[in-house]
């Protein structure tokens, strides 16, 4: 039973309406410098609502079953939580429950595992973070000819037609990379997986462009599936998982006249031919390793006509990058190269910037 009433957002003195739904992380100074923490609204399609409690993780990968470090009170009646933490890195959930812990939600509680999780909290400063929150529905049964079905709905709770489901061994990397598996739901928002073995958290993004991989943009749409972690075991288990879509709005990007700032670290690459010539429909590839083989931590969306595309990581270091035509699998036929500022095609990337605003990377038919 949810419990309170919800105000209508163009009820609410919250600027430019900066937080209907979606959340997407910027920090700004703390009053006085000496404040540390997270702070922001929480909706529900559109309306603010009061009595969410806002959780904080070290970790999320026991999902419901985790740990919080922290909490907040519930959000008063403008939606508006505050929550003090240590410096550091969380996942941060909003819940509204009547139930003791997460692990007890049941169908009609509140829910959102924020999007743009883990959350760098920095010394003295406010992480803003808005929640947009979602109404926890039934499973479906599952499929007995595979091992993990279900379907994908809208904020509306219609079918979401061409997003795709992604399965990934954990959340620390907020689901960044190439997945294990992901499959692409039918025109009536169901897909179906042959997983028989193993755990698995499950999200879904429905991207504007059509692509499979890289950042969300403006628009785009994005669930992570409530009772994460599914797992299955060797005697033939078999899930069905329903899965709820937000959309990612510009207007939602804003809390209290501050402007957002990007999650994580953006990097411009541009990709050019043994000519210089830019080339349009490549991604740039970032790899912890010097190897550069396997999944990539991060991956770009595609180049433009000017042959850039802006890659975005999730914390500072030294990434090896490469850029591609296609993703997975040798790369035989295609447009590959590899970057060349550096003997170790390595360069590092931290939130101050680089001397270079943009990174040229060479490719050549492999």
């Amino acid at each position: 039973m949810i419990r309170g009433r919800a105000t209508s957002v163009t009820t609410v003195a919250m600027g430019t309406a900066a937080l209907l739904l979606l959340c997407l992380l910027h920090a700004s100074p703390a009053a006085g410098g000496d404040v540390t923490g997270v702070r922001g609204r929480v909706a529900l399609k559109g309306e603010v609502v009061p009595g969410v409690v806002v959780f904080a993780y070290r970790d999320f990968d026991a999902g419901l079953n985790s740990v919080p470090v922290a909490n907040s009170s519930g959000t008063n009646a403008e939606g508006i939580y505050e929550l003090p933490l240590p410096a550091g890195s969380y996942h941060l959930v909003a819940v509204k429950t009547d139930a003791r812990a997460l692990s007890g939600l049941r169908e009609g509680d509140l829910f959102c595992f924020y999007g743009g999780n883990p959350v760098r909290v920095e010394p003295g400063r406010v992480a803003n973070v808005g929640f947009n929150l979602v109404r926890v529905g039934v499973d479906p049964p599952p499929d007995p000819a595979y091992g993990v079905s279900g379907a994908v709905f809208d904020e509306d709770g219609e079918p979401l037609a061409g997003a795709v489901v992604y399965f990934y061994d954990s959340p620390s990397d907020g689901f960044k990379g190439i997945p294990g598996f992901f499959a692409r739901a039918g025109e009536d928002g169901t897909f179906r997986v042959r997983l028989r073995k193993g755990t698995f958290f499950t999200v879904a993004r429905k991207r504007e462009s059509g692509d499979l991989f890289g950042p969300t943009q403006i628009g785009d749409r994005y669930a992570y599936y409530v009772r994460n972690p599914i797992t299955l075991t060797e005697g033939g288990e078999t899930r069905g998982i329903r899965l709820d879509a937000v959309r990612r709005l510009s207007m939602l990007e804003k809390f209290e006249g501050f402007p957002a700032a990007e999650r994580g670290i953006a990097v411009r690459v541009r990709v050019v031919d043994g000519s210089g010539k830019p080339v349009a429909g490549l991604r740039a590839l970032a790899y912890r390793g010097s190897g550069m083989t396997g999944h990539p931590a991060f991956v770009s969306g595609k180049t433009g006509a000017d042959g850039i595309a802006e890659l975005t990581v999730t914390e500072e270091g030294v990434y090896h990058l490469l850029a591609r035509e296609n993703l997975g699998g040798p790369a035989d036929g295609e447009l590959y190269g590899k970057y060349a500022g550096t003997p170790d095609h390595s360069v590092k990337i931290t939130r101050g910037g680089s001397a270079t605003p943009v990174l040229d990377i060479a490719v050549e038919r492999k």
